[in-house]
């Protein structure tokens, strides 16, 4: 039970940043296409950066309880490692809320009126975003390969060891993952406001309309993640290969419904780009799309589970062996 609550909270907490992550990159573009209060890229802009910046805080706060959730002393060990990267973490994240809430604010005051007030804007939303997608999802694999036992622990890990970390192919494969789940779950959040503008009759065509974009947003990503996913298996450890690949059942079972789900969830996101924005498949699509990132997340769990704890006997053992 505690398990399944803990993967529930990390996907609920991954959908968060993914948006915080990767929404203020769709806002900027949205804004940069819009050009007065009427215009639905800028109506849709401004949402998108409120939203990303609820969701940060958000995301923050569930990241926190899912921490609480795992947290173990081998875990208390490894966070004592990482203490010199936590501390700078907490800036970087008030930094990002910062630029966030900059922009949103600035997006309130509605579009702007010169090339260089979008420019602001944009090179605001720009190091906004990539100041996360830099320094946690790296951060966050890292931490997860090590608490596994997939990367050896080192006693005190510093600036320059963790560029070597970060590096590995492994964790390089599931950052480049991330960014593209990001974007494709930015682009389901965009067909869920589409879906809500649509029930009502004054903003029915401006929500069809956003629907399709968000789909075509989502789509991309999505089909992308077909050699990503490829890659990620490829260079991932030897030991969460074998237990993606059958040594686990759970694992591998989870990891079989997500490959399923894949080209179902693009038949959905195609419906949708295409100009389907019926309420049913906006439903579908949104839902399918929330079903893969769960599983997806109880997949990654489950092939990095903490690294067993030594026995006393095992430990007398190797005393004696010293």
């Amino acid at each position: 039970m505690i398990e399944l609550s803990t993967s529930l909270v990390l996907a609920l907490h991954l959908w968060c940043v993914s948006v915080a992550s990767v929404g203020p990159l769709v806002s900027a573009w949205l804004d940069w296409v819009g050009r007065n209060r009427d215009d639905l890229s800028w109506q849709a802009a401004k949402f998108l950066s409120l939203k990303s910046l609820a969701l940060l805080v958000l995301g923050t706060g569930l990241g926190l309880a899912a921490t609480g959730l795992i947290w173990s002393d081998a875990y208390h060990e490894l966070m004592h490692a990482f203490m010199y990267k936590i501390k700078w973490a907490g800036w970087e994240l008030l930094f990002s809320f910062a630029l966030m809430a900059s922009h949103a604010y600035l997006l309130c005051r509605g579009p702007a009126r010169h090339l260089a007030g979008r420019l602001t804007r944009a090179a605001i939303a720009l190091l906004a975003a990539t100041n996360l997608l830099y320094h946690f999802p790296t951060l966050l694999l890292v931490v997860s390969e090590m608490n596994a036992g997939y990367l050896e622990q080192p006693k005190a890990v510093d600036a320059a060891l963790f560029r070597t970390l970060m590096s590995q192919p492994s964790v390089l494969a599931r950052s480049f993952h991330f960014v593209l789940a990001s974007l494709a779950v930015t682009g389901i959040t965009l067909v869920a406001h589409g879906a809500r503008l649509k029930r009502q009759a004054e903003t029915e065509a401006n929500g069809h309309r956003l629907a399709i974009w968000g789909g075509r947003i989502a789509l991309v990503p999505t089909l992308l993640q077909i050699l990503v996913g490829i890659w990620v298996l490829a260079v991932v450890p030897p030991a969460m290969q074998q237990r993606l690949m059958g040594g686990d059942m759970l694992a591998s079972g989870l990891m079989a419904c997500s490959i399923i789900g894949a080209p179902y969830l693009m038949h959905q996101l195609s419906a949708v780009a295409l100009g389907d924005t019926s309420p049913r498949q906006l439903k579908l699509a949104v839902w399918t799309m929330i079903a893969v990132v769960v599983m997806m997340t109880a997949t990654a769990r489950r092939a990095a589970p903490p690294k067993p704890k030594a026995s006393p006997i095992n430990s007398t053992e190797a005393e004696h062996a010293d």
